[in-house]
């Protein structure tokens, strides 16, 4: 059993060429969901000796990830070359498709990715940044899965 801080988001930036792996930065939490709409596949013709028991076809899946980081004052990733921070992922917020993958990661900062869990590509299709008195900053963010 691993713990949470090892399990991280990585948008992959850069070109196809030379793909670059941008860590979620200073992201403290993450939720990935997954779901398959089923549908009722049940006929005559199923074999149930009972008759109690409906069958199911997937018809489509459909998921998401959900991430909350804290909003740091970056005007680029220059400082940090594999983070990812709120100023870039604004850019990211666009009808077009990002590549991702969720990893299980070590070393410093948890930036070196290891196993790949899943990946995929999705759209990043909001952004909440939060910012009340006299607390840290966040923002928040989901990318929907796509394809």
């Amino acid at each position: 059993m691993d713990k949470g801080q090892h399990l991280r988001l990585i948008v992959v930036g850069g070109t196809t060429q030379s793909p670059k792996n941008m860590f979620i930065a200073l992201c403290t939490e993450l939720t990935a969901h997954f779901a398959a709409q089923t549908e009722d596949s049940s006929t005559k013709d199923t074999t149930d000796t009972s008759g109690s028991w409906n069958e199911y076809d997937v018809v489509s899946r459909s998921g998401d990830i959900q991430f909350t980081a804290l909003l740091a004052d970056r005007e680029s990733n220059t400082d940090d070359p594999l983070g990812e921070y709120y100023v870039t992922m604004l850019d990211r917020v666009t009808d077009s498709t990002v590549d991702w993958k969720l990893v299980m990661a070590s070393g410093t900062s948890n930036r070196t990715a290891g196993k790949t869990i899943c990946s995929g590509k999705g759209k990043i299709t909001n952004l909440v940044a939060n910012a009340q008195n006299r607390q840290k900053a966040t923002y928040s963010g989901t990318l929907n899965m796509y394809g």
